[in-house]
């Protein structure tokens, strides 16, 4: 991920990374993904960790988490990792961020079966109109990046039609600069970089009580 000066940015670790000094512009996330899910007992110890990383302030997010069903193991053990870390989440008031692959039906029912508190946000979202209104009709959140690069995508018109209190942009797997997502976001829904910019802003500081400084006019 190329960073940029003065943004404000959230890192993936994986379970046992070293977690960073606090520098007062880039968060942490820390979560089990789906890919690399071992047997349970090593799970298990894993998902000991992420619990143990809640200690920093800084690890503000769970995740990456979720289900995968093209690159995902076993899928009973994936539900119950995805569930233990969505169960951290709760317990920490952290917002859950999710890897879904071909496992929308399920994220939704887990979602309306553990009636979570705390926001579950679909990161690099890929999906069409139909599964996206059905997510954010429950209550759950996105987070844009490279796919809005392809105009001809289905996500393209998920991105122009859904709630801007409901989205988040990213570069994740993207080598260029997040100024590039913001440009291309904002032309898709044919409003200014900036107004753009401080939304995603105010979607970020409604998921956290983190003290930030304002976005400067």
């Amino acid at each position: 991920m190329h960073a940029e000066k003065d943004s404000i940015r959230v890192v993936n670790l994986f379970p046992g990374d070293s977690i960073p000094v606090f520098k007062g512009k880039t968060f942490y996330s820390m979560g089990l993904h789906p890919w690399k899910i071992k047997i349970q007992e090593e799970n298990n110890v894993l998902l000991g960790i992420i619990e143990d990383a809640q200690a920093f302030d800084h690890v503000i997010f769970i995740g990456e988490c979720g289900l995968d069903k093209v690159y995902g193991g076993d899928m009973e053990e994936q539900k119950r990792v995805f569930e233990a870390q969505a169960m951290i989440a709760e317990e920490y008031k952290k917002p859950l961020l999710i890897h879904c692959v071909r496992a929308y039906n399920e994220i939704i029912e887990l979602f309306k079966e553990l009636k979570p508190s705390v926001p579950w946000i679909i990161h690099g979202f890929a999906g069409g109109i139909e599964i996206a209104q059905q997510l954010e009709k429950i209550g759950i959140k996105f987070s844009f990046g490279k796919f809005l690069f392809n105009s001809n995508a289905k996500v393209i018109e998920s991105f122009r039609k859904l709630s801007l209190k409901n989205i988040f942009l990213e570069t994740d797997e993207y080598e260029g600069a997040i100024s590039d997502i913001y440009k291309i976001a904002a032309a898709i829904k044919n409003m200014p970089e900036e107004t753009l910019k401080k939304v995603v802003w105010e979607n970020f500081n409604r998921l956290e009580n983190v003290s930030l400084p304002p976005i400067e006019n």
